[in-house]
């Protein structure tokens, strides 16, 4: 017989070279396709005192908060009136509260910033829908400047 018989080691250096290249390059193309958007948020302010002995009256201010019923919108100091808005078939109506947030910058005299809490359980997606219905609708900007702020239980 010819040739021998005898037993080969199978030379894995080719294949772990293509593996470690194509992974690399995977991973130089993926850091330039994925893009993050940030959603700007503004953080409170602290006023350290009195502006030169003019005490004027700050502009209320609305808070909506985010739970698994639905939303709550409430104002500050007592003039504008709190309002609950229940999900409906399992959805946030975004609608009506973009339609309440006009209503509510037509009748009163409001901040242009608003305070947008959630509950733990509030999925990241109806989150960033909620601060989009309260930005801006179709006839303008609502209240462009969104506070993020803690819900406590």
């Amino acid at each position: 017989m010819a040739g021998g018989g005898g037993e080969q080691d199978l030379n894995l250096v080719p294949y772990m070279d293509i593996m470690v290249n194509l992974i690399m390059f995977m991973l130089v193309v993926t850091a330039y396709i994925i893009e993050l958007r940030q959603a700007p948020v503004l953080a409170p302010s602290y006023v350290s005192g009195p502006n030169d002995g003019a005490s004027e009256k700050p502009k209320p201010y609305l808070t909506v908060a985010i739970g698994t019923k639905g939303f709550a919108v409430l104002g500050s100091g007592g003039d504008v009136p709190g309002v609950e808005l229940n999900r409906q078939g399992g959805k946030y109506p975004l609608e009506e509260l973009t339609q309440l947030l006009r209503n509510y910058k037509s009748q009163y005299v409001l901040a242009e910033n608003m305070v947008l809490t959630a509950d733990g359980s509030v999925p990241y997606s109806d989150l960033i829908a909620t601060m989009d219905a309260a930005r801006t609708d179709a006839s303008g900007p609502l209240f462009p400047g969104v506070t993020l702020g803690l819900a406590v239980q």
